[in-house]
């Protein structure tokens, strides 16, 4: 199997702690550094980005557009330093500084944003209503807050902001009646539950906040651990510390490797207090924010999310699930640096340390700091030999630099040492599988990827994984038939699973079939190399031989992998024989 189809298939590689940086098989795309400073004119003198004021703001705008909030804020600051009486330039200044986090130099902006009554003013307001709540100027917050439109996002944060500014005041009904405003949309009815319950117990009123708390756990919230963080906590203080276990112990029960609940639980059984979630007013105002950070940022509005985020940390600067946020946006654009500098905020005592020390090696490895991510690695399983997830990352590391047998090996130590976390077998599994395919130690990898698909069997990845491989060797072909029937149904516009299952139709010489599939593998992924010669190579068998060449011709146009080359050649020179489905 070549090692195209290997890159196209390991996104479905899940065996570190978030496998967000495995996912791509190309190179990183423009990322940090979206102008290219080395391109010059004609005469090799004049650099690409002009020093004037519209040469910085056009390049603050190409980085904004590029996602890179470092530059943005480089560039538009030196643009507004040399002309601050430029309305549009103040305002994408503030952008640029809100993004970067920034927010001493945000706030300045902010005010001269709001004197002016510009169209940026509600964001203006809402950080300089946040700043209010942070010196617990309530009074000035909740004025600045009430200006605010009840729209897009502000549905949320207008009336639990104001509540939490309430709060600071002493008038709790008053706050209760402002979270009141979200029962007018469908939707906020566990977030205005899970911040009444915060509310009431910073008011003191203990029997509404247990029941608020009740009524946020009901549903897919259960989940959320900063919920089941904040009410064990609110039971452990009001005496009821065995309920405050057994709410934990059920949760580590489905997310056996939670460092949070691990910790709180340590903590329990040590006979020691757990800290409450919040203790202040303002410190609730930050809880909104993260939480609305967090919500966005399951929706995909980054640029949201990370304003939000900092805002939070504007009022509560150690509050770490928002540097974790920040760092996982940050990988997701492959801002590797920068993630890595948010990890690095994490203490190390904090429960999260050591999941930071995992990322920050992972991301010193993508950054090309191999030898410092192994070694990293290395003293973190020397020194927790417990902890599976730096042994999964080293073997993820290892398969991806196409060390084959030390993944294997490690991924197998993994295996061995799984403890609690039995619901991470699966991906171990089919990692291991895919390794020990790569080293062409077909029965070892079959017995995996079929463990694997025991697991895990409505799978998509697996599915074709172990379909496909039987299908590149010739054997297995109606079981593998069904495999990928199956694969596609659940995954129809995945290019790859259904070029897998042309490939199938081809090999069982069905060629109407496999003409079918390999089209809409070709729309669906059109830039493959191997889903366009898998396409040419069809097409020649139904005698459509000019359309073949065009394909084979375009499979080297897209590069495909180098011993694939001189096979395609030769297809081109002589075609293939027509009848023989078998490479």
């Amino acid at each position: 199997m070549g090692d195209r189809f290997f890159c196209r298939l390991k996104h479905g590689l899940v065996g570190s702690v978030a496998l967000v940086a495995l996912v791509g098989c190309s190179s990183v795309g423009a990322g940090n550094n979206p102008v290219n400073t080395n391109f010059l004119d004609e005469g090799g003198t004049s650099p690409a980005i002009s020093d004037t004021i519209s040469g910085q703001y056009l390049a603050g705008r190409q980085a904004l557009r590029e996602r890179d909030s470092r530059a943005a804020w480089e560039y538009f600051q030196k643009a507004y330093e040399a002309d601050p009486e430029d309305d549009l330039l103040l305002q994408n200044t503030f952008q640029a500084a809100l993004e970067n986090g920034q927010l001493s130099d945000a706030i300045k902006l902010a005010a001269m944003i709001e004197q002016k009554n510009l169209s940026a003013i509600e964001t203006a307001r809402l950080l300089l209503a946040v700043e209010d709540i942070r010196l617990a100027n309530y009074d000035s917050a909740i004025q600045r807050l009430n200006t605010l439109e009840r729209d897009r996002f502000n549905i949320v944060l207008k009336p639990v902001l104001t509540a939490w500014a309430l709060v600071g005041q002493g008038d709790f009904n008053a706050a209760k009646a402002s979270l009141d405003t979200l029962d007018e949309y469908k939707g906020f009815y566990i977030l205005k539950s899970y911040h009444l319950a915060l509310l009431a117990d910073a008011a003191g009123q203990v029997e509404v906040a247990k029941e608020a708390y009740e009524t946020a756990l009901k549903g897919p919230s259960g989940r959320a651990v900063r919920l089941i963080q904040s009410y064990g906590a609110f039971l452990a203080a009001n005496g009821a510390q065995d309920d405050a276990l057994k709410l934990f112990k059920n949760y580590q029960a489905n997310f056996p490797l939670s460092p949070t609940i691990l910790d709180l639980v340590a903590t329990l059984e040590a006979g020691q207090e757990l800290k409450p979630l919040i203790n202040s007013p303002i410190q609730g105002a930050a809880e909104a924010l993260y939480s609305s950070a967090s919500i966005v940022s399951q929706q995909q509005i980054n640029s949201l999310a990370i304003t939000l985020a900092h805002l939070s940390l504007l009022l509560r600067p150690d509050l770490t699930p928002s540097h974790i946020l920040l760092a996982e946006i940050a990988e997701d654009r492959r801002q590797y640096d920068q993630a890595r500098d948010y990890y690095r905020l994490i203490p190390a005592k904090s429960p999260y340390a050591e999941n930071a020390e995992i990322r920050i090696a992972w991301l010193s490895y993508r950054l090309g700091e191999r030898d410092q991510a192994i070694t990293k690695l290395e003293n973190l399983i020397q020194k927790d030999p417990r902890n599976i997830e730096p042994l999964i990352v080293l073997a993820d590391l290892s398969r991806d630099g196409k060390d084959w047998a030390r993944a294997a090996k490690n991924y197998g130590k993994a295996i061995d040492n799984i403890g609690a976390a039995k619901g991470r077998l699966w991906s171990l599994h089919y990692a291991r599988g895919i390794s020990y395919e790569r080293l062409g130690a077909w029965s070892k990898a079959e017995a995996d990827l079929k463990k694997a698909l025991e697991l895990r069997p409505d799978n998509p990845q697996i599915l074709n994984y172990l379909g496909y491989s039987w299908v590149d060797r010739n054997e297995n072909l109606e079981e593998a038939k069904s495999l990928l029937i199956k694969a596609v149904s659940l995954r129809p516009e995945d290019g790859y699973i259904v070029d897998s299952l042309g490939w199938l139709y081809y090999r069982l010489n069905d060629f109407e079939n496999a003409v079918q599939q390999l089209e809409r593998a070709a729309e669906l992924q059109p830039e493959d190399p191997t889903i366009n010669d898998h396409l040419g190579d069809v097409y020649w068998q139904v005698g459509r031989y000019e359309e073949a060449r065009y394909q084979w011709q375009r499979a080297l146009w897209l590069e495909p992998e180098e011993d694939q080359i001189p096979i395609i050649k030769q297809k081109l020179k002589d075609g293939l024989p027509v009848g023989d489905s078998v490479k």
